[in-house]
């Protein structure tokens, strides 16, 4: 498959965005939240092979994705649990059979050092069912597999909001459609840009944020596009918007690789890095928070870039 130089660069910003949402607050927090976990997604479809058979892809995602998983819960819970049982008092056999039920159940509820972990075992499970998807479905059926899961994402979100699966599986409902986005970006590729579609949606995506923010201060989350919480936005609009700010963050992609190769190779570092540095960017960012060291939120980002 034809390598794409920013691609690299691609995922280094998203993962800057996911560090960075963990690390500031207010509306730029809720402008990360829009699109930042849709990009992944995305880039999954858009790196997506079918050069494997049905066996081969689910061992190698098991290897690449559930094992790394399974080994960062082993090394990260305890330490969470150790940090944070000196802080109660009282602990009923419910609660500790909860902390221990927690990360075999995983997705919402994953916390503290391991909440970002819900994306590992939903990106797996939503690879699993693009791929039987593309493999099986009619190529130009894609598009009603994608306008159905993604109707059933807003019954999940809207209607049977009680509704969840253990390691945030029915997110897959959301999840595919965007993954398949991605596989068909990739099939009718073009080295155009996408101003004319992105720089609206980024502009649209603050005025709304500030006017919620403002009008709404409880109500944010009603922009945002919460994977996690199976929570997508206003219907059809968060989407549009989350799709035209990817398309975004590919034309910055894009432009760095060719004006700015040198800030390029830093981001597609981090990029190359992306799924250690989701695993272990927020027990740097609690630990630094911990200390109290007085470190401003920005100082803390730039910190941990580095």
């Amino acid at each position: 498959m034809k390598r794409f130089e920013w691609i690299d660069t691609l995922k280094g910003i998203g993962i800057c965005t996911v560090v960075a949402g963990h690390i500031y607050g207010g509306e730029i927090r809720e402008m990360i939240h829009i699109f930042h976990m849709p990009l992944f997604f995305c880039i999954g479809g858009f790196l997506y092979s079918s050069k494997y058979n049905n066996q081969e892809y689910l061992k190698n995602k098991l290897i690449h994705l559930i094992v790394p998983y399974i080994s960062f819960i082993i090394l990260l819970y305890p330490i969470q649990l150790l940090t944070m049982l000196p802080q109660e008092d009282n602990f009923s056999f419910v609660d500790i059979l909860k902390l221990i039920v927690n990360p075999i159940v995983g997705g919402v509820y994953l916390w503290g050092l391991t909440s970002a972990f819900w994306f590992i075992t939903c990106f797996f499970i939503t690879q699993q069912l693009a791929n039987l998807i593309i493999k099986k479905a009619n190529p130009h059926h894609l598009k009603f597999y994608i306008i159905f899961m993604t109707a059933l994402s807003y019954l999940n979100a809207l209607v049977l909001q009680k509704f969840w699966l253990p390691q945030n599986a029915n997110v897959a409902l959301a999840a595919v459609p965007l993954f398949l986005l991605g596989f068909l970006l990739r099939k009718h590729y073009s080295e155009r840009n996408y101003y004319f579609i992105s720089i609206p949606s980024v502009i649209i995506s603050w005025l709304l944020i500030i006017f919620y923010s403002k009008q709404f201060p409880d109500e944010w989350f009603f922009v945002g596009y919460q994977m996690k919480r199976s929570n997508y936005g206003m219907p059809i609009i968060s989407l549009l918007l989350a799709l035209g700010m990817i398309l975004f963050c590919i034309d910055i992609s894009k432009f760095l690789v060719k004006k700015i190769p040198a800030i390029a190779k830093i981001i597609s570092a981090l990029g190359q890095a992306s799924m250690i540095i989701l695993f272990l960017h927020l027990a740097f960012v609690y630990a630094l928070k911990n200390l109290d060291l007085g470190i401003l939120s920005s100082n803390l980002f730039i910190l941990f870039i580095l």
